[in-house]
C-alpha cells in the first residue's frame, strides 16, 4: 500500500542534502563559534531539544505570539504548513492537519486533531478556539500522535502550555485599540506568596464590532465579545523535587456569529430576493451563540532518588454552548434553529519517567477519561412557518456517554554515537452509550424522522510508533518516523430521515498509518534554523460527514465511512539571522490528499474514488521579515515585522464541484474556494528596559476579498463565508 518512489526519491534527496549540509555548511561548533540557542519542547512528555525530537513539529514562542499579533488559536495557523482553522462559528470550530480535520454540529462525532492545555484534552468544537492568554509556548505537532496523546490524534495534536508562576513579583497590563470598534484589555499579575508558594492571574477582555451587517436588522455581526481568566497556584519543595500546580480557566462569549452570506433562495433554487454585496446579510433573525468554557486541573511531578520521576495530572472541564440560526437565511420568518450543546469531562493521567542517564529513556502512561455530552436542537416555525408545514418544533435530543482507558509507552534506545531508536504503543479502550430522541411529526415536509436510539460501542485500538534518528553532528538530525492512531467511532445524532434512521447511524472507527521521513538542522552557528519533512499517510475508514441532498430540496448531514484515503506531502520551516537587525521567515506545505476507494460516496451517490479531499489545498506558504534597531536617543528598540500567506485554492464538498446553476440562469460558486493571500504588518518601539511598548498593527494590509469556505444548510440554502476585511490598531502595553 505504500507508494516506494515517493518515499525512496524523498530519503534520497534529504540525504544527500544532509550530507553536503555535513561536509560543507555545519563543522562542529568550536570555542570561537556562536552556540546556537538550545529550544526545548515536551511534545513526547518529557523535556528535550526540539532538534532531536523526530517528528514535524511547529514550536511558537510567547515572543513569536507577541510579535506577531496573534490573539487566538486560530490566528497562528497562517505560519505553520499544512494547518489551517476555520473562522465565522465557534460552535463548529474546525482544525485541519495536513487537510484532515474535521467539525461537527453533534455529539456523536468526534474532532481529528487534538488541542491540549496543559497535558488536558479540551474536547469537541465549540473548546477549541481559545484566547492565547499567558502561554510559554504552542507545539504544533503534525501526523499521526496515537501513542501519546491516544484517541481522535489522526491528523495530530496541539499542546498549550502555560508559563509557570514564579518566586518574583511582576505584572503586566497590554491594551489594544482598532477599527470597528476593537478593543482588547489583558491584566496579568505574577504573586509570590511565601518562598514555596507562587501564584499568577491572568484576565482578558476582547471586543469588536462586527464587519458584516444585516440589512434586516441592521446589526453587524460576526462580532467578538470573549472574557477569559487563568489563574495558577505552584508550591515548589525546598529541596526542589516536588512541585504541585493547580490552575483554573475559563472562557465566557455572546456574540452574534457569523453563519455565511446566502447567495440563493432558502431552497437553494434561485437568486436571493434581496440584492447583496459584500460582507452582506439579510436574515429576520441575527445569528447567536453564547459560549461558556472551564476546567480546571492539578498537575504534581516528583522526582524521586532513583532518577526517575512520576507526574499526575488531574482535569475537570466543562462546556456549555447555545447556538441559534435562521435557517432559512432569508428575511422572511420561516425557520429557525436552536442548538444546545453540554459537555463535562473528568481525566487522569500519570506517568512514570525514567532517568536521562543511560541509553534507555521511556515514559509509562495510564490515562483514563469520561465524558457526558447532551444536546437538545429544534427546528422552531417562526411567522410564515407554516409555508412549510410546520405546525410544531423538529426535535432532537439525548445524550452520549464516554468512557476510554488507556495505557502506554513511548521511549528511545541509543544504538550507537550516531543512531538512535525510538518506540512506543499504546493500547485503548472506549466505550460510548447513547440514548437519543428524533420527532419530526411537526414538520412532515422537512422528511425528518421520528424514533429513538438507545445503543452502545466498543473500540479498541493499539497503536504503535517507530522511528530511527541519525546525528549527523549535535545541530543536524535527520529520522524516519512510523505512527499509528484511530478516531473512535460514533453515531449521527442530527436531522435525518426516516430512511437515515431505518439504516442505522452507527459508524466505525477510522485507523491511520503514517510513514515520515525528516531532516532538522541548526547551521552557520544557529543563524539558519531549518526542519524538512516528507510523508504519506493512508487512512482506513475515513469517517466523511457532509451534507446529501434530499427529494425535497433540503439536505441531511451524513456520516459514514470511506474505505481509503491517501495523503502525501512535503513540509519546511526556516529562520534565518541575516545579521544583527534582520531575521527572515518562511514555511511550505505541499499536499496532495484524495478518496482512493469511495464507491457511492458522492452526496448524490457518485463514485467519489479519486476525488481530492475537501478542504485540501496544494500549497500553503508564508513568508515574513524582521527588522529591529536600538534608538540611542529614545533609548528604546524599534521592531518592524511583515507576514505574507498564501493558500492555494481547494474544493469543500466530496464531489469537487465549483459551481451550481439556478432555474433562474443564475451560476454561483459552490463547492470550491480560490486562492487566497493576506498580508499583516506590525511596528513596535520598546524601551530598552522592557518595561512599555508602543505598536501599531495591520491585517490583510492590502484589504484582500477572499471566500474561505461555501456551504449548504438544511433547507438547502448556499453560503459563501468571506475572510476578514482589512483591521488595524494601536497598541499599548507595560510591564514592572
Amino acid at each position: 500500500m505504500i507508494r516506494p518512489k515517493f518515499l525512496v526519491a524523498s530519503i534520497a534527496t534529504a540525504l544527500s542534502a544532509a550530507a553536503i549540509a555535513q561536509d560543507e555548511a555545519a563543522p562542529p561548533l568550536d570555542a570561537s563559534t556562536q552556540e546556537p540557542e538550545v529550544i526545548t519542547v515536551t511534545a513526547q512528555k518529557r523535556v528535550e531539544r526540539l532538534i532531536e525530537v523526530p517528528i514535524a513539529m511547529t514550536n511558537i514562542r510567547a515572543e513569536d505570539m507577541h510579535q506577531t499579533g496573534v490573539q487566538q488559536l486560530k490566528d497562528v495557523a497562517q505560519y505553520i504548513p499544512n494547518f489551517t482553522m476555520s473562522d465565522g462559528s465557534d460552535f463548529t470550530a474546525r482544525v485541519s492537519i495536513r487537510g484532515v480535520g474535521s467539525n461537527s454540529r453533534n455529539i456523536g462525532f468526534d474532532s481529528r486533531v487534538g488541542v491540549y492545555l496543559d497535558g488536558v484534552y479540551l474536547g469537541q468544537s465549540p473548546a477549541l478556539n481559545q484566547a492565547l492568554l499567558d502561554l510559554e509556548r504552542i507545539e504544533v505537532l503534525r501526523g499521526p500522535q496515537g501513542t501519546l496523546f491516544g484517541k481522535n490524534t489522526v491528523a495530530g495534536a496541539v499542546n498549550l502550555i502555560s508559563t509557570k508562576p514564579h518566586d518574583e513579583f511582576t505584572g503586566k497590563i497590554n491594551t489594544s485599540f482598532g477599527n470597528y470598534g476593537a478593543k482588547e484589555v489583558a491584566l496579568l499579575a505574577n504573586i509570590p506568596l511565601t518562598d514555596n508558594l507562587f501564584s499568577k492571574v491572568s484576565i482578558s477582555k476582547q471586543q469588536r464590532d462586527g464587519f458584516v451587517e444585516n440589512q434586516i436588522t441592521g446589526d453587524d455581526i460576526n462580532e467578538l465579545d470573549d472574557s477569559s481568566i487563568r489563574a495558577q497556584l505552584l508550591y515548589v519543595a525546598d529541596d526542589e523535587r516536588f512541585e504541585a500546580r493547580l490552575s483554573v480557566d475559563a472562557l465566557t462569549g455572546d456574540r452574534l456569529s457569523y453563519t455565511g452570506e446566502a447567495v440563493t433562495d432558502p431552497f437553494g433554487v434561485t437568486s436571493p430576493a434581496i440584492e447583496l454585496g459584500e460582507f452582506e446579510t439579510a436574515t429576520g433573525t441575527n445569528p447567536y451563540e453564547d459560549r461558556d468554557i472551564k476546567g480546571g486541573s492539578l498537575s504534581l511531578d516528583w522526582e524521586l532518588d532513583s532518577g526517575f520521576a512520576v507526574r499526575s495530572i488531574t482535569a475537570q472541564r466543562d462546556s456549555d454552548i447555545e447556538y441559534i440560526n435562521d435557517t432559512d437565511y432569508s428575511p422572511i420568518d420561516l425557520v429557525t434553529i436552536n442548538y444546545q450543546d453540554s459537555y463535562e469531562q473528568f481525566s487522569q493521567e500519570l506517568q512514570l519517567i525514567s532517568p536521562d542517564s543511560g541509553d534507555v529513556k521511556y515514559v509509562l502512561g495510564l490515562y483514563y477519561y469520561d465524558q457526558a455530552a447532551t444536546s437538545t436542537r429544534a427546528v422552531i416555525g417562526g411567522e410564515q412557518g407554516g409555508l412549510l408545514g410546520v405546525s410544531a418544533p423538529v426535535i432532537t435530543d439525548g445524550d452520549v456517554d464516554t468512557t476510554s482507558y488507556a495505557a502506554f509507552i513511548n521511549g528511545s534506545y541509543q544504538l550507537s554515537e550516531v543512531w538512535k531508536l525510538g518506540f512506543g504503543i499504546r493500547y485503548s479502550t472506549e466505550e460510548k452509550e447513547v440514548d437519543w430522541l428524533i420527532d419530526g411529526a411537526g414538520a412532515p415536509a422537512f422528511g425528518v424522522a421520528t424514533g429513538t436510539v438507545v445503543d452502545s460501542r466498543k473500540d479498541v485500538h493499539l497503536a504503535p510508533t517507530l522511528s530511527i534518528n541519525y546525528e549527523f553532528n549535535r545541530y543536524l538530525y535527520a529520522y524516519f518516523r512510523y505512527g499509528n492512531a484511530y478516531k473512535s467511532g460514533g453515531y449521527n445524532l442530527d436531522f435525518l430521515t426516516a430512511d437515515t434512521l431505518s439504516q442505522g447511524i452507527e459508524f466505525d472507527k477510522e485507523t491511520v498509518d503514517n510513514y515520515e521521513l525528516g531532516l532538522k538542522g541548526h547551521l552557520l552557528g544557529g543563524d539558519l534554523n531549518f526542519t524538512l519533512a516528507a510523508f504519506q499517510t493512508f487512512y482506513d475508514d475515513y469517517q466523511v460527514n457532509q451534507f446529501i441532498e434530499l427529494d425535497n430540496g433540503g439536505t441531511s448531514i451524513s456520516i459514514e465511512n470511506a474505505a481509503e484515503v491517501k495523503t502525501q506531502g512535503i513540509e519546511a520551516e526556516l529562520t534565518y539571522n541575516i545579521d544583527d537587525h534582520w531575521v527572515t521567515f518562511a514555511s511550505l506545505g505541499l499536499l496532495d490528499g484524495e478518496f482512493e476507494s469511495f464507491p457511492g460516496g458522492g452526496p448524490n451517490g457518485s463514485d467519489a474514488s479519486g476525488n481530492d479531499l475537501p478542504f485540501v489545498s496544494d500549497v500553503t506558504f508564508s513568508l515574513g521579515a524582521q527588522y529591529h534597531h536600538y534608538i540611542q536617543a529614545l533609548d528604546a528598540q524599534l521592531l518592524a515585522r511583515l507576514d505574507y500567506a498564501y493558500r492555494s485554492d481547494f474544493y469543500d464538498t466530496v464531489d469537487n464541484i465549483s459551481s451550481r446553476d439556478l432555474v433562474d440562469g443564475t451560476q454561483v460558486r459552490f463547492g470550491e474556494v480560490d486562492s487566497y493571500n493576506t498580508i499583516n504588518a506590525r511596528l513596535s518601539l520598546t524601551s530598552e528596559q522592557d518595561t512599555w511598548e508602543v505598536a501599531l498593527w495591520v491585517k490583510n494590509l492590502t484589504d484582500e476579498s477572499y471566500l474561505t469556505r461555501t456551504g449548504r444548510d438544511f433547507l438547502g440554502t448556499i453560503r459563501h463565508f468571506r475572510g476578514a476585511p482589512r483591521t488595524y490598531g494601536v497598541e499599548f502595553n507595560y510591564q514592572f
